[in-house]
């Protein structure tokens, strides 16, 4: 049974990360913690300043608070609560909460919902940013406008490196839900004889009923990033499965040649963020 960390800080756009785990569970046995992390009452000792009379934060009414917000969403969702836990914490740096609490209960991914909108590092905000950068275990990036649906289909945009551990990472995952994996790459010398022959010998040795792949040949008017965004829109995948790099957050991989001025990624889709090794 897989764990999942889920985070929440009780608030409207949390919700979607909730949701999106519940059906996961509903539909592969998954054991859920759902974590909420308040800071209101924790002082930082490197302030400067003096407190008196400050109240001590009752996690019981916390506890409380977060019981009922998941149970809510469970009642909305008409699904029925399977192996489910609840973990409340007062700690400053919620961040280094959140991935700690993860290893903690050795989770094997954590969930985290997104504040929607804009551009990509608006769109996660500070938290989110620096868990995807941290974290030892993937994350799953549920966007705010994520609307539920059974899970079926996983597109894979791979840059052809270190395939093989990578697609078993995905298959691994894909097979808790019986899912269909499309891999696309993108590359401007896809007509180039060495990588045809590169690209060809991991699609005949990979393919199957539940793998196809899509070699796509990028052009200069149309960034990476918007190609896969074409892509995603088009084909609707329950969700996306992306590599990151150890010194890099994923988005800034992305984003490296997308103006500023952009709009921010597909805001429906799920994302599974995995380190890339």
């Amino acid at each position: 049974m897989k764990k999942i960390l889920v985070t929440t800080d009780l608030s409207i756009n949390s919700k979607t990360a909730l949701r999106f785990a519940i059906q996961l569970a509903s539909q592969t046995p998954c054991e859920l913690f759902f974590y909420h992390v308040d800071s209101a009452y924790i002082i930082d000792p490197f302030a400067g300043a003096a407190f008196v009379d400050i109240p001590v934060a009752d996690t019981k009414i916390q506890q409380k608070e977060l019981v009922k917000f998941v149970n809510t969403l469970y009642r909305q969702t008409g699904k029925i609560p399977g192996k489910i836990n609840f973990i409340v914490e007062n700690r400053l740096d919620i961040s280094r909460a959140v991935i700690e609490c993860a290893v903690k209960v050795k989770a094997d991914y954590i969930c985290i919902g997104t504040r929607g909108g804009g551009l990509i590092n608006k769109l996660l905000g500070s938290h989110a940013s620096r868990i995807l950068s941290e974290s030892p275990v993937p994350i799953f990036v549920v966007p705010r406008h994520y609307r539920v649906k059974p899970l079926k289909s996983i597109l894979y945009p791979s840059d052809a490196e270190n395939f093989s551990h990578e697609i078993n990472l995905i298959k691994k995952f894909g097979a808790l839900f019986d899912a269909g994996i499309s891999v696309y790459h993108y590359d401007y010398f896809t007509n180039e004889q060495q990588i045809k022959n590169k690209l060809h010998a991991i699609e005949h040795k990979f393919q199957s009923d539940k793998i196809s792949f899509n070699f796509k040949k990028l052009s200069p008017d149309k960034s990476l990033f918007r190609s896969l965004q074409i892509d995603i829109i088009s084909t609707k995948p329950s969700i996306v499965a992306m590599f990151a790099k150890e010194d890099r957050t994923w988005f800034e991989q992305l984003l490296q040649s997308v103006k500023t001025a952009e709009k921010g990624f597909d805001t429906r889709t799920p994302m599974l963020v995995y380190r890339k090794e």
